[in-house]
C-alpha cells in the first residue's frame, strides 16, 4: 500500500483495525482448542505461576472489562484447564497441555507481527504510539 492510500484515513481508523485484526489473528489461532484470546492471555498469566484473581483482572484491564476478564476465567475453569488453589488461580495438568499445544501457534501469529514490522519499526511504532497515548487523557487510571 502506498503512503497516500495509507494516510487517506486517519489514525484512528488505523488503530482499531490494527486492534481488530490482532484481536482475530490471536482468536483464529486458538479457536479450535476452544479458547478465545481473552483465555489464552488469562493461561499466559497462570502459567507462569499460581495468580491471584484479582492480579489476573488488572493485567488484563487494558485488554478488556473485569467482567469479560472474569468471565474468560470462569470458562477455562468449566474446562478443567485452571483451577482455584486457596485463592490462587493455576494450571491444572490439562491446562499446562492445553497452553504447551497452543504456545507455537501463537507463536505464529506473533511471528506474523514480526515480519510485518522489523525491530526498528516495531521499536519506532511502540514509542510513538506511547508519545500519543501521553498526549491524550487516560481513559482509565493507570
Amino acid at each position: 500500500m502506498a503512503d497516500e492510500e495509507a494516510l487517506a484515513r486517519p489514525i484512528g481508523w488505523w488503530l482499531k483495525e490494527a486492534d481488530a485484526r490482532l484481536d482475530a489473528a490471536f482468536d483464529r489461532a486458538v479457536h479450535d482448542a476452544g479458547i478465545d484470546r481473552r483465555g489464552w492471555q488469562v493461561l499466559s498469566v497462570v502459567a507462569v505461576r499460581p495468580t491471584a484473581r484479582t492480579t489476573i483482572l488488572a493485567a488484563l484491564s487494558a485488554f478488556d472489562s473485569p467482567e469479560a476478564v472474569g468471565s474468560a476465567v470462569q470458562e477455562l475453569m468449566t474446562q478443567g484447564l485452571v483451577e482455584d488453589d486457596s485463592g490462587m488461580l493455576r494450571l491444572t495438568l490439562d491446562g499446562a497441555r492445553r497452553h504447551a499445544e497452543l504456545s507455537p501457534l501463537v507463536d505464529a501469529v506473533r511471528q506474523k507481527v514480526r515480519d510485518a514490522l522489523p525491530q526498528d519499526d516495531y521499536t519506532a511504532l511502540v514509542a510513538l504510539l506511547a508519545r500519543l497515548a501521553e498526549a491524550l487523557e487516560p481513559v482509565r487510571p493507570a
